[in-house]
C-alpha cells in the first residue's frame, strides 16, 4: 500500500460509489462547521466538473518525511540569512522522520505542508489563518485541515533548491530532467517526486475549488 492523493472525489463518486459520496459529504459538512468556527466563509465542494478527478497514487508513506525532512532544512537556513547555503544528500542511513531540525520545525505547528497527517486527511481550497483542527462534534479523518494555497506556496519556496523549474503559471519547465533524476534515482529524487505531485495538486485544488484527499 501507498499514500493516494486525490482532488474532486464527490465527483468521483456521485455516480461510482453512492455510499462513499454520503459519507464524505458528510465529512464536508464538518470541514465547513471548523471553517466557520474559525472565522473563515464555508466552501462547497463540487458535486460536477468539466474534467476528471485528480488521482496520485502508489508511493510510500515515508516519502513524505524526506520531503519533509529537506524543507525544514531549507527553511532553517532561511531562517539564518544564509542564503548561500546549497543542500547535500542525507545518509542513506538516517530517518528522515527523526531529523532533529524536521521535529523542531513539527513544534512550529505552523508549516502546512508538515502539519498533516501522513495517510489521510484533507487540504481545502480555501485561504486559512492557520492550520485548523477537527474537533469531537465535528471530526474529520486527519484532524488537521489545511489550505491548499498554503501548501502551494511552501512547495514552491523548495524548487530552486530542488532544481525544479516553474513558469508564471506554475508550470513545470523541466519535465524531462526531472523525470531522468526520478528514474535514475539520483539524488534528491524523492523529494522531488513528492514535491511535483503535490504541486500539482495543490493546483488542481486551487483552480477547481475542489478538497486534496489524503489516503
Amino acid at each position: 500500500m501507498g499514500l493516494t492523493i486525490s482532488s474532486g472525489i464527490l465527483v468521483d463518486f456521485k455516480d461510482n460509489e453512492p455510499e462513499a459520496f454520503e459519507a464524505y459529504k458528510a465529512i464536508f459538512e464538518n470541514i465547513n462547521t471548523i471553517l466557520a468556527k474559525n472565522g473563515v466563509a464555508p466552501y462547497k465542494e463540487p458535486i460536477e466538473m468539466n474534467k476528471e478527478p485528480l488521482q496520485f497514487g502508489g508511493f510510500p508513506y515515508s516519502f513524505l518525511h524526506h520531503l519533509r525532512r529537506f524543507a525544514a532544512h531549507v527553511w532553517e537556513q532561511k531562517d539564518n540569512e544564509n542564503w548561500d547555503w546549497t543542500p547535500t544528500p542525507f545518509s542513506i542511513d538516517d530517518e528522515p522522520g527523526a531529523d532533529a531540525i524536521l521535529e523542531e520545525h513539527y513544534t512550529y505547528m505552523s508549516s502546512h505542508l508538515l502539519t498533516h497527517s501522513d495517510s489521510e486527511g484533507f487540504y481545502v481550497p480555501v485561504e486559512l489563518p492557520e492550520v485548523l483542527f477537527d474537533t469531537e462534534e465535528a471530526p474529520v479523518p486527519g484532524a488537521m485541515i489545511g489550505s491548499s494555497y498554503d501548501l502551494l506556496s511552501e512547495l514552491k519556496s523548495l524548487t530552486a533548491h530542488l532544481g525544479i523549474g516553474l513558469d508564471d503559471n506554475d508550470n513545470l519547465t523541466n519535465v524531462d530532467e526531472l523525470n531522468a533524476i526520478i528514474t535514475n534515482e539520483d539524488d534528491f529524487w524523492i523529494e522531488i517526486l513528492v514535491c511535483v505531485t503535490l504541486i500539482d495538486a495543490a493546483k488542481f485544488s486551487i483552480q477547481n475549488k475542489t478538497a486534496i484527499l489524503f489516503n
